[in-house]
C-alpha cells in the first residue's frame, strides 16, 4: 500500500490516497486535527451512553490469562487508551489487565505519538479481508467504519473468523437519521442538517449509509455468533437537557456535528452539491437552536463467538514478542 494520509484537497478535508486515488473511505484521516477533535468528541458520547468495555467482557479481560483485542478502524486509538487508562491511575489498570495485548488496524496512522508497550499500531485495507489466521483475538471491536466498508457483511464475516470461540464482537455505528422528541418534524425544522445530500453520497460510492439503522439485521445474518445483545441508543443532538451526562453528550455532538460539516465539504462537492459552504452555515445555525429536543441514535452490539472458551496459547502475536515495545507495522502489500 502507498497510502499518503496528508493529502489536501481543500476546506480542511485531508482525505485519504491509495496509490495517487482517493479511498472508499469519505472522511479525512484521524490524524487530521480537526478530524482528530470530531473522533474524540464522538468517543466521549459511546463512553456515556453505551460504555468502554462490556461487563462480560471485563470479566473475561480480568481472569489473568494472555488476551488479545483488535481494534478495526482504530482511528485516534482513544478506545484502546481509554481501555487501558480509564481509571486515574494507568498502573491500576495494568494492574487489573496484565496479559492484554492489543492491535489496532487502520488505514493511516493514529495521532498516538507513544505506544503503551502492549499496543500495536497496524496499517492493513481492512476491506480486502483481516490478514490475520483463524481464531486469534479474544475481542475484536469496530466502531463506526461504515463509511468506508463496500461490503460490510464481508467485514463482520471476517471480524468472526479471526475471533476465537467464546470471544466477543463489539460493535457500535451511527444512525445517520436525525430526528426530535417533541413530535414535530425534523426535516422541517432542521432542513440542512437533515438534508439527505450525504447519504447520498455514501450510496453513490457504494456505501450503505444505513448500516446504522440496519445493525441489528447485519448481525443477525453473519454465521458463527451467540448470546447477540442489541442495544439502541438515544443522544441528545444539542445540550438541551437539564440531565448533566444529556447536557455533556449534546454539548460533543454538536461540537462533533459542526466539524463534519466542513470536514465533508470535498465529498459533497463531489457528489454535485452546488453550495456546501451555505449548507453548512445553515446546518452551524440550525445546532444553535435548543427547542424540538433534537436527537440522533447509534445501535451497539455484543455478541459472543460460538464454541467454549479455551486458554489462549502463550504466542508471538502480531509482529513482536509479548512484553514487547509497541508501535507500528506498515503494510507489505
Amino acid at each position: 500500500m502507498n497510502f499518503d494520509p496528508f493529502n489536501e484537497l481543500g476546506g480542511g478535508s485531508a482525505l485519504r490516497f491509495d496509490e495517487g486515488q482517493q479511498d472508499d473511505y469519505c472522511l479525512p484521516v484521524a490524524s487530521h486535527s480537526p478530524e482528530t477533535e470530531r473522533l474524540d468528541y464522538i468517543h466521549d458520547v459511546y463512553k456515556y451512553h453505551a460504555g468502554n468495555i462490556p461487563d462480560e467482557v471485563a470479566t473475561m479481560l480480568s481472569d489473568g490469562k494472555s488476551r488479545r483485542i483488535l481494534d478495526v478502524g482504530c482511528g485516534t486509538g482513544k478506545w484502546r487508551v481509554m481501555l487501558f487508562f480509564m481509571t486515574i491511575k494507568a498502573l491500576e489498570m495494568i494492574e487489573a489487565f496484565p496479559n492484554i495485548h492489543i492491535t489496532g488496524v487502520d488505514l493511516a496512522h493514529p495521532p498516538i505519538t507513544v505506544c503503551p508497550p502492549n499496543f500495536l499500531f497496524e496499517i492493513h485495507d481492512v476491506t480486502k479481508g483481516q490478514e490475520y489466521e483463524d481464531d486469534t483475538f479474544d475481542v475484536v471491536h469496530v466502531r463506526d467504519i461504515h463509511a468506508g466498508m463496500p461490503d460490510y457483511h464481508d467485514m463482520l464475516t471476517e471480524c468472526v473468523r479471526v475471533l476465537r470461540p467464546g470471544g466477543y464482537l463489539l460493535v457500535k455505528e451511527i444512525e445517520w437519521v436525525p430526528d426530535v422528541l417533541d413530535g414535530g418534524d425534523a426535516e422541517e425544522r432542521f432542513p440542512a442538517i437533515c438534508a439527505g445530500s450525504f447519504r447520498d453520497a455514501l450510496s453513490e460510492r457504494f456505501l450503505d449509509p444505513l448500516v446504522g439503522v440496519n445493525l441489528e439485521s447485519y448481525i443477525d445474518n453473519v454465521s458463527g455468533l451467540c448470546d447477540v445483545h442489541y442495544t439502541r441508543h438515544m443522544v441528545p443532538m444539542t445540550p438541551w437537557s437539564d440531565d448533566p451526562i444529556l447536557n455533556y453528550t449534546g454539548q460533543m455532538t454538536r461540537l462533533a456535528m459542526a466539524i463534519l460539516g466542513g470536514t465533508i465539504r470535498v465529498m459533497l462537492m463531489d457528489h454535485g452539491e452546488s453550495d456546501p459552504d451555505g449548507r453548512y452555515a445553515a446546518g452551524i445555525e440550525e445546532l444553535k437552536d435548543l427547542s424540538g429536543q433534537p436527537i440522533w441514535y447509534f445501535g451497539s452490539v455484543v455478541a459472543r463467538k460460538e464454541g467454549d472458551v479455551s486458554d489462549p496459547d502463550m504466542q508471538v502475536g502480531m509482529g513482536q514478542e509479548e512484553g514487547g515495545t509497541g508501535g507500528w507495522v506498515g503494510d507489505e502489500d
